[in-house]
């Protein structure tokens, strides 16, 4: 997957914002204020795991533990480009649905989540 396309698909997601917050290198993608993706300029990605997703990537070693962010099952990969387009996709949704079901239900009402 692409740098751009990793992009369109936290966008595409409802409720999404980005910000820039950690200076101009990386994209952080928010959902009701909260993170669910910081992508950087040079192809890393951090998303938020569910637990057994977090060991199974980890364990495969196509993902670490993301870097600033060592609690929660959040990991990271140096490159977006080597992974398949369906399969990350479908991370990045499922850190979106993650990230929101931990937000209030007023604020996801709002969103439309």
């Amino acid at each position: 997957m692409q740098h751009g396309q990793v992009e369109g698909v936290c966008l595409s997601l409802k409720g999404t914002t980005v910000e820039r917050p950690f200076g101009p290198d990386s994209q952080t993608f928010k959902v009701g204020g909260k993170i669910f993706a910081i992508l950087g300029d040079d192809g890393g990605l951090s998303i938020k795991l569910s637990e057994v997703a977090y060991e199974a990537l980890t364990e495969l070693g196509v993902m670490r533990r993301a870097p600033y962010l060592p609690r929660g099952g959040w990991a990271y990969t140096d490159d977006v480009t080597g992974w398949d387009d369906q399969e990350l996709s479908d991370l990045i949704a499922r850190s979106h649905e993650l990230v929101a079901a931990g937000l209030t239900k007023k604020a996801r009402l709002e969103l439309g989540l």
